[in-house]
């Protein structure tokens, strides 16, 4: 059979998408520009499937084919983003708005991609770019006012605000919470809600129970609880890393339990990464997402460091990150999964200012103990008395637990029963009625009410809280 140039060029490419797992597209004119378009599709849909590294090459095929493909350039700068190679996705970028300077969508990316490597002016700069091609541009609005936000340029970041209002009420909102970080308190509306879990005598969760079967006594006096009722399932968590150095021995076991915890987590759930080690390393490692692809990757960046450890500190910080998040729904949990040896060195908050402002927030605490000696022996044996005590404060506080595993498979099922316990929550609320006063520290006893079979249940919560002034 013989074959005319363009039947051996069809053929020619039809043998390379073979060889690349990907189909031909035939054709006769334009055929190279016909096939850029199809690696791009065909990349689009491998981005879809989280086949990130794969979908770069095929990016690069379709650029390669077609060196002005805009279109390519972009995809390509959101793939190397999802790749966390933002220097790379910043270079894609800058080439798709090259060769289509129109191109608003890709200036946005890009000064995001500008704010990710830390080039404030730049990625200002793009911001405005994306805004003066298309001013009612929702997302580079807001991404413009965060920016602003996050350099205390409050009066820039309000005027960002002020422009979302007429465009996206919702959106307008968020950005409001990030700038003035409204904090989610105990006290809404005159109303104190609790998040309690009752267990049986084994500590087990106890589920079906109604307004009925709790007890509540707030600053002396008994309340007529008004709603107690579980949880939703979504949840907001943050998840605090220690890497300090004195974690070396069980980093394995740390990077094993950190994933666990993102494993366990619902696909509507939404979680931040910190690490920390002394004081001025305290890192967010990943912005609170429901991807679980990115926050596993923001595990596998975790590296143990030299410093000495603030707990205390990186305590404070998670706390407040959750607590000025905004969240739609306001019976939502905010946990916080402490992960550290307890072995508290150098912070600069002390525990009681730390415990001042668990007490006023609508935070919990669960704690999880990884100690281990130099040489690699059972987890938590010989741990002092100051950091279990310390750790046990931090959670009981805010109605959370701290927890102690003896081994790497009670670690597992440690995370286990506590995923068990945040889900079987109940939110228990009512009205006090004593008057409440700003700043005044409110004892609060929660039980259930006594009925025979039920001699053994309790109710984990937290012992008082604080009233926030407005």
């Amino acid at each position: 059979m013989r074959l005319n140039r363009t039947g051996l060029l069809t053929l020619l490419l039809g043998v390379v998408f073979v060889l690349t797992g990907f189909p031909s597209r035939p054709g006769t004119a334009g055929v190279q520009q016909d096939n850029a378009e199809t690696y791009n599709e065909q990349g689009l849909a491998l981005m879809d499937a989280e086949k990130f590294e794969e979908a770069v090459n095929v990016f690069k095929q379709a650029i390669k084919l077609k060196p002005d493909f805009a279109d390519a350039y972009y995809h390509l700068g959101d793939t190397y983003f999802e790749l966390s190679e933002v220097k790379k996705a910043v270079d894609a970028y800058k080439q798709a708005v090259r060769y289509k300077p129109e191109f608003a969508l890709a200036y946005n990316q890009l000064g995001t991609a500008y704010r990710a490597v830390g080039d404030y002016k730049k990625a200002v700069e793009a911001y405005n770019e994306s805004i003066r091609l298309d001013p009612k541009a929702l997302l580079t609005h807001y991404n413009l006012g965060v920016v602003y936000a996050e350099h205390d340029k409050q009066a820039l970041a309000g005027a960002e605000y002020k422009i979302l209002q007429t465009l996206d009420a919702g959106l307008a909102q968020d950005l409001y919470n990030l700038i003035h970080k409204p904090t989610v308190s105990i006290v809404s509306d005159g109303s104190v809600r609790l998040n309690v879990m009752a267990v049986d005598s084994h500590g087990a969760p106890i589920s079906g129970l109604t307004s009925e079967d709790f007890q509540v006594v707030d600053d002396g006096a008994a309340q007529t609880v008004s709603v107690a009722l579980k949880n939703n399932p979504s949840s907001f968590y943050g998840v605090a890393i220690d890497t300090s150095g004195s974690m070396r021995p069980a980093f394995p076991l740390i990077i094993a339990a950190s994933k666990y915890i993102v494993e366990k987590a619902l696909p509507q759930d939404q979680t931040l990464l910190i690490r920390f080690v002394s004081s001025d390393k305290i890192e967010t490692v990943q912005e609170f997402t429901s991807n679980k692809r990115r926050l596993m990757n923001g595990i596998d960046q975790l590296y143990i460091e030299a410093g000495q450890s603030a707990i205390v500190d990186a305590v404070y910080v998670s706390a407040q990150r959750l607590a000025n998040y905004k969240f739609p729904d306001k019976t939502v949990r905010r946990v916080v999964f402490l992960i550290t040896d307890g072995d508290e060195r150098a912070s600069y908050y002390d525990l009681q200012q730390v415990l001042a402002l668990l007490r006023s927030i609508n935070v919990q605490i669960f704690a999880v103990s990884i100690s281990m000696d130099d040489r690699g022996g059972k987890l938590n044996q010989n741990q002092p008395k100051r950091s279990v005590d310390m750790l046990r404060t931090l959670a009981s506080e805010t109605g959370g637990a701290a927890f102690f595993p003896k081994s790497a498979a009670e670690l597992k099922t440690t995370i286990d029963a506590m995923f068990d316990l945040v889900r079987a929550e109940y939110t228990i609320e009512y009205k006090p009625t004593k008057p409440v006063k700003a700043g005044s520290y409110r004892p609060v006893s929660v039980t259930i009410a006594p009925k025979p079979q039920r001699e053994n249940w309790s109710v984990v919560a937290r012992p008082g809280y604080v009233v926030s002034a407005k």
